[in-house]
């Protein structure tokens, strides 16, 4: 028996140690255990760096241009970086932060326990700004769920309330179905949709304090004595990581299994204020470094051009003014020697640093009609193709009033006729009160007449009278 049990585990030992598999499998010659990582090209500024996130962008978020994209347009599970929206929409219902809300079983139970909470219990009050808060800087599941049941009154109508936001920012390939972003093969966005809505969001000075916060406490409440000590878990705003990122100014954190690794930030260096989104990243530290790198490579190759820094309507536009019909009409109207044409002089251009500035071409439009105080446009073309363009205002009085001159000749054919009828019915009036006015003196004059013919007879009668006692 115990010679048995040798040999059996000797045929074991050769086993393991040859690695002998049950069922063979190819294996490629590029395949390799070791992880991606995020590359970075110093030597070569100008090349993008190579990503481990499966989709990402770059977008600025004063204008809304793309300076980076990777499969940006492709649907991801978005995890809780779905809470920049809740929290949005929190804000726009002007939610009052010291109003006390009652956390509620499904708010607690309707969250997985394993999801990212802060411990909060059925029946616990907590205030409204500490919902908002816990949501973005704790990313607190059963917070979202909370905050969104205030002011929806249940998630299924918050989701609605979501959607149509997002509908409305020009998201296009987004569909939203929790609050907090916990898994649901029905709630997805892209990396674009989610640059929209941070774009919008950061329109929200609010929103803004709340995503760059680095630490908030939530206080006792009736069924906890200790206060909730909470950080954000952006570690490329805390100077204490590794991740930090000194032109970083706030951001939201995702992660869940299907979703991998989520990140939203936003950066502000010399005035040029980017959103980086990275979706569906292996590990979340690469999905620092994605952005980082994505920092690195958009501040080294973009800039902003300000071409109308020293424009004039004095120089080379006088053509394009003297062509014009709305200034044509209104000098001629008007009789005006100037007018106070104006255009956006800071208005920027963000340009890539290897463009020729000096081959940024301009044109001066003016419009046949004027649009409120909008004469026109400047557009700027570059290689042929149009890169930007800004409105020719003007605040002189009546200016919006000046039309075409076909429109001018119907509206003096238009005004002489309103005047005509005004006149007729002035004529009319008067041609009525002169009437009465005839008729009131004809009609006293009769009775005046009346009463003098009256005094007559009555002193007939009465001189009869004296004349008959006389001769009596």
């Amino acid at each position: 028996m115990k010679k048995k049990i040798a040999i059996f585990m000797a045929l074991l030992l050769v086993l393991t140690c040859c690695h002998i598999p049950v069922h063979a499998t190819e294996v490629s010659e590029e395949a390799s255990t070791e992880h991606p990582e995020t590359t970075e090209y110093p030597d070569d500024p100008t090349r993008a760096p190579d990503l481990v996130s499966n989709a990402a962008i770059v977008m600025d978020a004063a204008s809304g241009q793309v300076l980076y994209e990777k499969n940006s347009q492709e649907k991801k599970y978005p995890a809780s970086i779905t809470k920049i929206l809740t929290v949005l929409i929190a804000l726009e219902h002007n939610v009052d932060f010291n109003a006390t809300v009652t956390m509620s079983e499904n708010a607690i139970w309707g969250v997985e326990r394993d999801s990212t909470l802060i411990g909060l219990d059925v029946g616990e009050q907590v205030t409204v700004k500490d919902l908002v808060y816990a949501t973005m800087v704790k990313s607190a599941n059963e917070c979202a769920y909370a905050l969104a049941e205030y002011v929806a009154g249940d998630i299924e109508s918050f989701a609605k309330l979501m959607n149509e936001r997002a509908a409305e920012i020009g998201c296009q390939n987004t569909h939203f179905v929790t609050p907090n972003g916990l898994h649901d093969d029905d709630h997805y966005t892209t990396a674009y949709d989610m640059a929209l809505i941070t774009k919008e969001a950061l329109k929200n000075e609010t929103f803004r304090e709340i995503a760059g916060t680095l630490n908030y406490t939530v206080p006792a409440t009736n069924l906890a004595d200790e206060t909730r000590f909470l950080w954000n878990g952006n570690k490329m705003i805390n100077p204490a990581e590794p991740y930090y990122y000194e032109y970083c100014e706030g951001g939201k954190t995702g992660y869940t299994s299907k979703a991998n690794n989520t990140l939203m930030t936003y950066a502000k260096k010399d005035g040029l204020e980017l959103i980086c989104v990275v979706l569906d990243c292996d590990g979340a530290k690469y999905a620092y470094s994605d952005s980082k790198a994505l920092y690195n490579y958009c501040y080294n190759n973009y800039i902003y051009y300000y071409p109308l820094s020293d424009f004039s309507f004095e120089s080379d536009e006088e053509n394009a003014i003297s062509e014009n019909v709305i200034l044509d009409n209104y000098y001629t109207s008007l009789n005006h020697d100037m007018i106070d044409l104006a255009v956006n002089k800071d208005y920027a251009l963000l340009l890539n640093k290897s463009v020729d500035t000096t081959q940024i071409e301009r044109n001066v439009t003016f419009y046949d009609q004027a649009k409120d105080d909008v004469l026109g446009e400047i557009t700027f073309s570059y290689g042929g193709e149009q890169i930007g363009s800004t409105p020719i205002t003007s605040t002189t009085p009546l200016l919006s009033s000046q039309m075409s001159k076909e429109e001018k000749l119907g509206q003096s054919t238009s005004i002489w006729k309103t005047i005509g009828k005004i006149a007729l019915r002035i004529a009319i009036v008067m041609g009525a009160l002169l009437a009465v006015l005839l008729l009131y003196m004809l009609f006293a004059a009769f009775i005046r007449n009346m009463k003098r013919n009256r005094r007559r007879r009555a002193y007939r009668r009465r001189r009869r009278k004296r004349d008959d006692d006389y001769y009596f």
